[in-house]
C-alpha cells in the first residue's frame, strides 16, 4: 500500500496536484492540517481514494479532529498536526501519544520541516510543507506499507 502524505499546504493546492500527477499509483492520501479548504479540494478532485485528515492550528472552522488513529494494512498510524503536541520543541510528547495508542507510526506537520526517523520502534514522520517550507524545497511524504511494516520517504524532487 502506498500513501501520499501532505501537510501545511496553506491554500496552495498546485504542489499537491503536481505530486499526485507525477507519483503514479497510490492507494490513499493523508493531510496533516493547515488548511481545511485544501483537504476539501483533495476530496473533490481525488475522492475516489480514501483521504484522511486532521485539523491544523490555522483550521478555525473545521469539524475534523486534532488527532486521530487510522489503521492501514494492519499498521496503526497516529496522526496530528503537532501544535497541540509542542512539536516545535521536539517529538517527545508525540512519541508518548503514539505509544499510548499502540501506534508504530506517528505523523505530524506544523514545523514546515522534514523529519523522518525511528525512535523506540515508532516511525516519526513529518513530510515538511508542500507550499511553504522553512528549510529546503517544498516536499511531501510517501509511506509504503508491506507485510505489516511501514517505510517512508520525503520527496521534494517533484515540487
Amino acid at each position: 500500500m502506498r500513501i501520499l502524505v501532505f501537510s501545511d499546504s496553506h491554500g496552495d493546492v498546485r504542489p499537491m496536484e503536481r505530486a499526485i500527477s507525477a507519483i503514479g499509483s497510490f492507494d490513499a492520501i493523508i493531510h496533516l492540517g493547515d488548511i481545511e479548504r485544501d483537504v476539501r479540494w483533495l476530496e473533490q478532485h481525488y475522492g475516489q481514494y480514501p483521504i484522511y485528515a486532521v485539523l491544523g492550528n490555522n483550521d478555525f472552522y473545521s469539524v475534523r479532529e486534532n488527532e486521530r488513529v487510522i489503521t492501514l494494512d494492519g499498521v496503526n498510524i497516529f496522526m496530528c498536526h503537532g501544535h497541540t503536541r509542542a512539536v516545535s520543541r521536539g517529538t517527545d510528547t508525540l512519541l508518548i501519544a503514539a505509544k499510548a495508542r499502540e501506534c508504530s507510526v506517528a505523523l505530524y506537520g506544523h514545523t514546515h520541516r522534514k523529519d523522518d526517523h525511528t525512535e523506540e520502534g515508532v516511525l516519526i514522520f513529518n513530510p515538511g510543507s508542500c507550499s511553504q517550507p522553512r528549510e529546503g524545497a517544498p516536499s511531501f511524504g510517501i509511506l509504503e506499507i508491506e507485510n505489516g511494516r511501514c517505510s517512508s520517504v520525503v520527496a521534494d524532487w517533484i515540487l
